[in-house]
């Protein structure tokens, strides 16, 4: 599937409450900066240009209206959807080369990708069966370690501009469902690029294979995945069985951006955009929730089906992945934000089994 960008229209501008200018794919927003920023006395707004590689903006439609908002439309923000999609493994990575080089200023990505080799310390967040709810997640990101674990990401031509809560990851087996440890033996499961998510395989005796998005799931033996990635890449078709009572970990999506051209944005718009991030957050978890809601309901009606797994295999899976947390607290940093986000969800229940109603 190629990339797209978004054209202006009522319905768009209604969903996102932000008007989203379509830039053509030869310009860059860095050079459309530049025309709106040269000269005196110009009052035209800053166009930014923003990459996902999502199919849409749903779990970042909040930090755009934020903008819209905070900076009474003198940012305005051209979304493309879809950035690397099946493109390899690596998708995410190629993104990050992206904005690096400034083909676009902004994306929206899951912070997986940091932990392989620019911030691994960003590996707390998906410490495996750690955060296992929306709710827990929202309270992480709420907390002002996220402000501390943001700066994680900045250096090498990339600014962090903030953190916001993203979907759910479950795992699906196929023939059988990936209920405990025993399951994942021997197994080839595809996870994406992600150091954490490759240990944790391993930590359960399976062989971990990276795919990109909407890749094809054929010849796996189990994936992770949200369950809007599956009912959106229809991966319910290869009959793989969910498992409705273990969340693996989130996907938080981090907002990064080009550093120069956060640099010419100046101070004042530069943390206008973060206080949009950090006002995100807040209502993030219901908004999930809901269409996560959706997502299921969709699978549901084509015969999705999940199984739980009994107490006793849940306990078993949490003491088989004990050795990623035994790599992770290695470095010291890493650690402190593992015991902080320990702390932060103690307390906090795990998320509702899915289920298609037996």
């Amino acid at each position: 599937m190629g990339s797209r960008r978004t054209t202006v229209g009522a319905a768009l501008s209604a969903a996102v409450g932000l008007v989203l200018l379509a830039v053509g794919c030869s310009s860059t927003a860095s050079g459309k900066f530049a025309e709106n920023t040269r000269g005196s006395g110009t009052d035209d707004p800053v166009v930014l240009t923003l990459a996902t590689p999502m199919g849409g903006s749903e779990e970042f439609d909040a930090f755009l209206r934020n903008v819209r908002t905070l900076s009474h439309g003198s940012i305005q923000i051209s979304a493309e959807f879809d950035a690397h999609h099946e493109e390899g493994p690596d998708f995410e990575e190629r993104l990050l080369d992206d904005v690096r080089s400034g083909r676009v200023d902004l994306a929206a990505l899951g912070s997986r990708v940091f932990d392989i080799r620019r911030a691994p310390a960003l590996g707390a967040l998906t410490a495996p069966l750690l955060i296992n709810s929306f709710d827990a997640e929202e309270k992480v990101l709420s907390a002002p370690v996220a402000q501390r674990m943001i700066r994680e990401v900045d250096g090498d031509g990339l600014t962090g501009v903030g953190l916001l809560p993203g979907s759910l990851r479950r795992p699906f087996g196929a023939g059988t469902p990936l209920l405990g440890p025993q399951d994942y033996k021997g197994r080839t499961i595809g996870v994406q690029e992600s150091k954490v998510a490759d240990s944790t395989m391993r930590a359960l005796g399976a062989k971990p294979e990276w795919f990109g998005a909407g890749s094809s799931v054929a010849g796996l033996d189990g994936f992770e995945q949200q369950i809007g990635s599956v009912n959106g890449n229809r991966y319910d078709e290869a009959g793989m069985i969910g498992t409705s009572n273990v969340v693996l970990w989130p996907r938080p999506i981090v907002l990064v951006a080009n550093t120069k051209v956060v640099e010419r944005l100046g101070e004042d718009r530069r943390g206008l955009l973060q206080e949009a991030a950090r006002q995100a957050v807040h209502g993030a978890a219901a908004d999930l929730r809901a269409e996560e809601n959706k997502d299921l309901e969709s699978l549901c009606a084509r015969g999705q089906k999940f199984a739980a797994a009994s107490p006793a295999r849940s306990a078993a899976l949490r003491e088989a992945v004990q050795p990623v947390y035994d790599r992770l607290s290695r470095d010291r940093r890493t650690k402190e934000y593992l015991d902080t986000v320990t702390a932060l969800v103690r307390d906090v229940p795990a998320e509702r089994p899915v289920s298609c109603g037996g």
